[in-house]
């Protein structure tokens, strides 16, 4: 392996695999270091295997919460040997570790952030706006949307506040099924605007990938590379330029500095199979290898020059976390009892969804007192007929609890319902709050000896009364879907009059080392460039500074190519 890189790239998902594909079109040489071993989902995904064929048979576990087919080959909310700890209200850390990241996992839902979402202070007076708008980023939407490919409506039919891509850049989405029609005849009902949901999967082939013919869902990673991935779309034609090395089961835990204390050297990992430490240098330190474990990071950097920390002198290192909020329903319709055997195939994630549709006097009108929004929408992993041969944890709970079917009768039965049942959802912005944040444990250390992190989580007021008013949007959805409400998602939670569940369930955490004007309350600037460090860079989740209801992952990819352009403009003009 050559040592003379320009950049290391710490970790490999949405962030890490843009900066490498950025960086290397240019020219640099780049060195990746991911903490998960190499995967290739095109020989892994499990993608044409039935539920009944897995060893659990599909179901979950503590460190696979979506089964033995999760394509997070090597992670989970809980790892072995990888703990966390936590204070207040609860959270849940996802840890993907495996070449390519959560982008193998994640649903593939890439809606842009809108004009307002970067505006949060200039619109509600809460929270901040971030140094960029939406004006800068679109240049950076349109080159992320045009390498990773995605379906969409034609930007006529946007939404306020929901930006849409150009036609020559997105594909045609796939008809809305039977139930999403139910769903979007019950949204009008209730004067609420839906539309096909932007997601990164294709309907055409694109860039030597194929058109999704969908075998499964797309959890499970995707071995025809239909819907998008880290290793398909950027680490692979980065490795093509020659310009990129890549170091896998390797753990970064510190960043290296020079003596002066001002320019980062290189980091420290640990090597998985030996446990040796081995240190590696470049020019260039991107952190990406996730929101939390980037402030992880900084945090056990500690020198002499910067005892609380590296890149934080305006302590907000692992400050103003924020995550998605949620909610859900079960339900079933009796309409679609007995319906023929049909195919609803197309793409597993939602083909039609309703974008936040309260802005301005009709939020008040509404009694929508909070900032932010939700969404809804069908869930495409919550039952319905789609999705292969199988049943959602609802439909199998109506079986086990008749008693005396079997035989004919429990196929009669099965027929019956197959197809009724399915979830209702919505995902909602957060508000962000100094009450959220991440400090190292002093006591607990992992396997390796090296410090973790303990979350300290407080949902706010608003964030219940936003959730609030989810559920009554859900209820009245069922009701004028003409279905019966069999099971609220987050029952336990209601009973306890919480509403809400842990932090970071929805796995769309961000924040820590948020974006801004002013090194005095902000980590990084309007590049993802550290104040504090020259050459200090981080490309995931962390440099949000508000948190709305649309997926994070495109932004991330977007913010990380506006970065990895920076290092390639200073690198080429020996500024770094």
């Amino acid at each position: 392996m050559a040592d003379n890189h320009d950049v290391i790239v710490v970790g490999s998902g949405a962030g890490g695999g843009m900066m490498v594909h950025t960086l290397t079109a240019a020219g640099i040489n780049v060195l990746l270091v991911e903490a998960g071993r190499n995967y290739d989902p095109e020989t892994e995904a499990a993608m044409f295997q039935l539920p009944q064929e897995a060893p659990l048979r599909d179901e979950a576990t503590p460190d696979k919460n979506s089964g033995f087919f999760d394509a997070t080959v090597d992670g989970g909310f809980e790892v072995e040997g990888q703990p966390y700890t936590t204070e207040g209200e609860g959270f849940r850390w996802w840890r993907a570790r495996q070449l390519g990241g959560r982008t193998h996992h994640f649903g593939r839902q890439t809606p842009r952030y809108g004009p307002e979402d970067f505006k949060c202070y200039s619109k509600t007076g809460r929270a901040d706006d971030w140094p960029v708008s939406y004006e800068d980023m679109e240049p950076y939407y349109d080159r992320v949307e045009t390498i990773m490919g995605l379906f969409g409506p034609d930007p006529d039919q946007a939404i306020y506040n929901s930006p849409q891509s150009p036609n020559h850049i997105r594909q045609q989405p796939p008809a809305p099924r039977a139930s999403e029609l139910v769903f979007a005849k019950a949204c009008a009902k209730m004067g609420i605007k839906t539309m096909a949901h932007p997601t990164a999967i294709l309907t055409s082939p694109l860039h030597d990938r194929q058109a999704c013919f969908y075998a499964t869902n797309c959890i499970r990673g995707c071995a025809i590379g239909a819907a998008f991935d880290s290793v398909t779309s950027y680490i692979k034609p980065a490795l093509e330029t020659g310009k990129l090395n890549i170091i896998t089961s390797a753990v970064v835990y510190k960043i290296l500095m020079n003596e002066k204390g001002d320019k980062a050297t290189g980091v420290r990992y640990i090597d998985r199979a030996s446990g040796d430490h081995k240190d590696v240098f470049a020019r260039v330190v991107v952190l990406a290898p996730a929101a939390m474990e980037s402030s992880r990071i900084l945090l056990n950097s500690k020198t002499d020059k910067a005892p609380n920390g590296l890149a934080n002198s305006s302590g907000n290192v692992g400050k103003y976390l924020s995550d998605t909020t949620g909610a859900g329903l079960s339900i079933q319709i009796p309409a679609f009892e007995n319906l023929p055997p049909h195919n609803e195939d197309g793409v597993s994630q939602p083909h039609l969804y309703a974008p936040w549709w309260l802005h301005g006097e009709a939020k008040e009108k509404n009694g929508a007192d909070f900032s932010g929004g939700y969404k809804l929408e069908v869930s495409p992993y919550g039952g319905g007929r789609f999705g292969p041969p199988g049943m959602d944890a609802t439909f199998r709970a109506m079986l086990f609890g008749k008693k005396g079917l079997y035989g004919d009768k429990l196929k009669a039965y099965m027929r019956r319902f197959y197809g009724s049942v399915m979830t209702i959802r919505c995902l909602g912005s957060m508000t962000v709050t100094k009450d959220n944040y991440l400090t190292i444990d002093p006591e607990v250390k992992d396997k390796w000896g090296i410090p973790v992190p303990k979350f300290h989580w407080k949902w706010s007021d608003e964030d219940f009364r936003r959730t609030s008013h989810m559920y009554n949007s859900l209820y009245s959805l069922a009701e004028n879907m003409g279905a019966i409400v069999l099971n609220d998602g987050f029952d336990k939670q209601r009973k306890a009059g919480k509403l809400i569940g842990p932090g970071g369930g929805t796995n769309h955490e961000v924040g820590g080392c948020r974006m801004g004007d002013d090194p005095k309350t902000s980590v990084l600037n309007k590049f993802s460039q550290t104040w504090d460090v020259d050459n200090l860079y981080v490309a995931d989740g962390a440099p949000f500074v508000t948190h709305v209801e649309k997926n994070p992952t495109l932004t991330i990819m977007a913010l990380s190519m506006r970065a990895g352009d920076n290092i390639a403009q200073r690198l080429k003009k020996n500024e770094l």
